[in-house]
C-alpha cells in the first residue's frame, strides 16, 4: 500500500503526530583560498521522526543558500513500506521547491540484494539498478550494475577493500553514441576522525583530494579539498584549488 499523499496528511489529527528530533546540521563552505577566502554558501538540513498512526516516516528538510536563499531547497520523506525479515521494501520521497520537481526513490532488499528505481516528474523513469556482494578470487566486491533510462547510458560502479581502504570504480557507456567515461577513487581512514580520499576523472583530467578531519574542533567537522586539473602538468600547482568546509551538529 502506497504512503498517504500530501494533501492525505493535512487531515491527520495533530495528535497523532508525534515527532522526534533527528540529527540537524549546518553547513559554511568558501571559495578557493589560494585567491583569498570568501564566503562561498551555506547549507542546512532538519529532520524529525514522524508516527502518523502506525505509519513511520522521516521528514528533512535541506536548505541551500545559492540553489534557493529565500526558501527550503527540498523537502523529503523516508522510511520503510515493509520489513518482514525476508524483505525490507524502503522509500525516500523528495520535492525541490525551485525547480517544483518531485524525486521518488524505491528499493527492495532480499537475500542480499539490493533492487532500486528513481523516478521524477521532470523525466519519468530515470534509473533501475541492482546491488550485491560478489565473490572475485579471495576478494568480495560490492558490484552495483545500472541503466540510466533517459541517458541511454550503462552504469557499473565497484567497490572493494584494498590496502587498509576502499578503492572505488566507476564505468558509464552511452549506448547512442558509443562513448566510455569512467572515475576511479581511493578512500583511507587516517585514524579515528580522520579520513583522506581521492578520485580522478580522465575526461576532465582532474584529481580531487578531500581530507575530513572531526578532531581539529569538539563539535564541528572540518573538509578541506584540493581540485588539481592535470591537463598542464607545468601549470597544475598554480591551477590548483583549493576550498574549505565546515559542518556542525545544532
Amino acid at each position: 500500500m502506497p504512503p498517504p499523499t500530501s494533501y492525505e496528511r493535512l487531515h491527520v489529527p495533530i495528535r497523532s503526530l508525534i515527532p522526534a528530533v533527528l540529527s540537524n546540521t549546518v553547513e559554511v563552505s568558501t571559495s578557493d583560498i589560494r585567491k583569498g577566502a570568501a564566503f562561498d554558501n551555506l547549507k542546512a538540513s532538519w529532520g524529525k521522526a514522524l508516527n502518523v498512526g502506525d505509519f513511520k516516516t522521516n521528514l528533512k528538510c535541506n536548505y541551500d543558500y545559492n540553489d534557493n536563499k529565500d526558501f527550503l531547497k527540498e523537502a523529503s520523506l523516508s522510511g520503510d513500506l515493509m520489513d518482514d525479515g525476508d524483505m525490507k521494501v524502503s522509500y525516500d520521497v523528495s520535492h525541490n521547491f525551485k525547480s517544483k520537481n518531485t524525486e521518488v526513490s524505491l528499493s527492495a532488499v532480499t537475500q542480499g540484494t539490493t533492487l532500486s528505481a528513481d523516478y521524477d516528474t521532470d523525466s519519468s523513469l530515470k534509473e533501475v539498478s541492482l546491488q550485491r556482494d560478489v565473490e572475485l578470487g579471495d576478494q568480495k566486491v560490492n558490484l552495483k550494475p545500472s541503466w540510466l533510462v533517459q541517458a541511454k547510458t550503462a552504469r557499473v560502479k565497484m567497490m572493494s577493500a584494498m590496502g587498509g581502504g576502499n578503492v572505488q570504480a566507476q564505468v558509464d557507456y552511452n549506448t547512442d553514441g558509443g562513448s566510455t567515461a569512467y572515475e576511479v577513487g581511493y578512500s583511507k581512514q587516517l585514524e579515528d576522525g580522520k579520513d583522506v580520499s581521492a578520485t580522478f576523472t580522465p575526461d576532465s583530467k582532474e584529481l580531487e583530494v578531500e581530507y575530513v578531519d572531526n578532531n581539529f574542533e569538539g563539535g564541528a567537522t572540518w573538509t578541506a579539498k584540493a581540485t588539481v586539473p592535470l591537463e598542464d602538468v607545468g601549470n597544475t600547482l598554480d591551477a590548483a584549488k583549493l576550498t574549505l568546509k565546515r559542518s556542525w551538529a545544532w
